[in-house]
Order: structure tokens, then sequence, then C-alpha cells
């Protein structure tokens, strides 16, 4: 309790040395605590409660900073009308000594305030590691991005990028996730002819199939959708090895802002490593629902999980072709990859309840059930979950297939 309550003079004897060692460490290691708090917040744990963090660690730098003017005093400033606080250093040390010691401890709460706002806007901000490192991927972006194979006509006129490391990461615009993520964005004076089925054509040209040309391709670009209202065109690059996509493609045809002579392409080159998500159901559901032979043409562009009273729930949306119909929606169910599919483990055996129309877009819903899996007294040795399919065809060329086990 000494240490907590005694003067500064009487606990180093009135010497001067070791009262500005104290003032020095008490001023540096308190807020630099805050640290280590900011580095436990970013376990996944807090992910969805970003606010446990923000709490504890603006409770301890309000606490500790308070506290150092508590417990070593501070000097009249305007904030208190003149008025100081604490030890009088003058009157416990010599003149001169004291003068000395008031002068570090004024520098030295200067400092700690610097040090306590670094890890509280961290905290605040959610900033990550890879934001003050950057990433062997992040770094390789910007190269990556000016090697895009664009026509010879296209002239670059302004690139905008993500940015990491410190100062840079407070002024620039971030993404809000726990892993990796990063961009980088052209913007390119292209002849006023340019049309989106150039666009679109363009990012379906071989030459990206050996895009980039260091550190080897991305994986086969793959479009997801051309926008002719918003004159925006997305894709994707697909692991040729398997895996989950972790580059995107962007292009946003803009002539608003164009001369009468030509018209400005905005191209996104986007990093952001894969984050498996936190599904609500088992594994197992996941894994099956993974294991439905979808058709390599198919785009996954969404999905999602819940749990009902009864069971799992596991729904995947997919844009098809804009000649997938009907009769394609039924083939593909009553086919045969389902228990001879092109690669990997089968799915199993399903069968085609019903197809039908529903609402009032003239949508097409079949459902089926996988065989083995019924209720029936002629599969009562089987224990597991009633596993059911239905996928439902939209008037806007997608497809979404849900998967329930209940049991």
């Amino acid at each position: 309790m000494k240490w907590l309550t005694a003067d500064l003079a009487d606990l180093t004897g009135r010497r001067g040395l070791p009262a500005a060692l104290i003032l020095v460490v008490a001023h540096v290691v308190g807020p630099l605590l805050a640290v280590p708090l900011w580095a436990l917040g970013l376990l996944p744990v807090f992910n969805d409660m970003r606010w446990i963090p923000v709490a504890i660690v603006s409770i301890y730098c309000a606490v500790i900073y308070f506290g150092l003017f508590w417990r070593f005093g501070f000097w009249g400033a305007a904030a208190s009308m003149g008025i100081g606080g604490g030890e009088k250093y003058m009157e416990t040390f010599s003149p001169r000594t004291g003068l000395a010691l008031g002068w570090l401890r004024f520098f030295m709460q200067l400092i700690a305030a610097g040090l306590i706002i670094l890890p509280l806007i961290m905290t605040w901000t959610n900033t990550r590691w890879w934001h003050l490192t950057g990433t062997e991927k992040l770094d390789a972006l910007p190269e990556q991005a000016a090697a895009i194979p664009v026509p010879d006509e296209w002239q670059l006129d302004r690139t905008r990028a993500s940015q990491t490391g410190f100062p840079e990461v407070a002024f620039s615009t971030q993404f809000d996730g726990s892993e990796p993520q990063g961009f980088v964005e052209q913007t390119f004076e292209v002849p006023g002819t340019y049309t989106l089925d150039d666009l679109e054509q363009w990012l379906q040209d071989p030459v990206w199939d050996s895009f980039p040309d260091k550190g080897g391709p991305f994986g086969d670009l793959t479009l997801e959708e051309c926008n002719s209202q918003s004159t925006r065109c997305t894709a994707r690059f697909v692991p040729r090895s398997g895996g989950e996509p972790e580059y995107f493609v962007a292009a946003d045809l803009d002539r608003l802002v164009s001369s009468y002579s030509g018209a400005e392409l905005e191209v996104r080159l986007e990093y952001h490593k894969y984050e498996a998500p936190d599904w609500e159901v088992s594994q197992e559901t996941v894994d099956r629902a993974h294991a439905i032979p979808v058709p390599s043409e198919w785009f996954r562009y969404d999905s999602g999980a819940a749990t009902s009273g009864v069971g799992e729930e596991f729904a995947q949306s997919y844009r098809v072709p804009a000649s997938f119909d009907r009769e394609d929606l039924e083939a593909w169910l009553r086919g045969s990859a389902w228990t001879d599919p092109a690669s990997g483990s089968p799915f199993g055996k399903i069968r085609v309840d019903d197809c039908r129309e529903v609402g009032v877009d003239d949508n097409y819903l079949c459902t089926a059930i996988v065989v083995g899996t019924e209720n029936t007294l002629e599969n009562s040795s089987y224990d597991g979950p009633i596993e059911s399919l239905s996928a439902s065809l939209d008037s806007d060329h997608t497809v979404r297939v849900e998967l329930e086990r209940n049991g």
C-alpha cells in the first residue's frame, strides 16, 4: 500500500534519479498493457461481440490514465483552471530537482496519452495484425494489378488501393473483417464505343488463364454476372486445385464523367482470404450439403444454415446459364450424378416427389427425398436423420438448393 499512497519523495529518499525512473516506468508500462488487451480482443470468440473488448480496453485506458494523474499529480493547466494536483515536487525535493521532475512528469503524461490512444483506437476500429504488418499476398497485389491483361487502347488514368502499415492504415479505407483483405482499383480511359458486351467478352477472354505471371495463376476467371442497369460486371478466380475463391474482379463502365469521345472503366482487383463461416448447424450437415453434385457451370453466390425445432437446414443459391429451364432442373434431379459423380464421393440416390409452379413469378419448385433415410416400415433399421431436398428455379436464372435433415 505504501507504493500507492506515499509521496514520491518518501519512496526515493528525495533522490532525483530513482524518482525519475519511477515516473518513466509508471507512465510507459501501464499504458502499454493496453496492447495485450487489444490483442486478446482479436480472438475469434469476440468476432461477433466486438463491444466486449471495446468496453474492456476503454475502461482500462480511462482507469490507468486518470490513475496516473491521481498517483503522481499534475501541473496546473487551462483544463484545470491553473490549479495543480498531487505532490508538489519543488517542495518535497530540492527546487532544482523538483523543477526537473515536474517537467518530466508533464512530458511523460503526454507520452502516456499517446501510448494509450493507439491501442484504444485500434480496438475501436477493429484493427488486425495484418492491417499493421501486411501479408505476402497483400503486398503482391499492386504488382499483380499492374499486370492485368488490358487492351492496348486503354489508358491508365488513376489508381487507388487499400493500405497496410502504420500510419497509412489510419488514413485508408479498410475492411471490417478478421481475415486479410485488400484491393487495387485502376481507372482506365476506354473508347466511347466500348459496351457492356465488350466488357463481358474481355472478362471471358483466354488471356486471363495465365494471370498473374508471377506466383502462378489464381485460377479460372469465372464470370458472376453483368448488370446492364449499373453497367457493372463481377467475376472471381476459381482455384484449379479446388478450394474457395480468394481473388475477385469487379469492373464498372461509366460514361457520365467521360468526354464525348471516350468513357471510363474502373477495374478493381480484390483479395479476400477465405474465412470459413461459423455455421449454426453440425459439420455433418455442412458436409452433406457440400456433397450435392452441382453442375460445374453453376456459380454459387450465397449460402446459409439454420436450425429448427425438428432438425437442421442448409441452403445454397446458384446462378445458372440463361438457357437453363425447368426440364433441365428435373433432368439434373433425376440424373446419375447423385450416385455416380464425375469426382468425389456420391451423395446418394434421391427420389423426386413433386415439381410445380410456385409464387407470383412462376418459379419452379421440385422436392425430393434421399432414398434410405425415409421413416418407413421397410427402413425401420435406419436411425439417422430424414434427409430431403428442395430445388427452386427462379425467373432471374438462379437456383436455390436446400437440404433438410430432420430427426
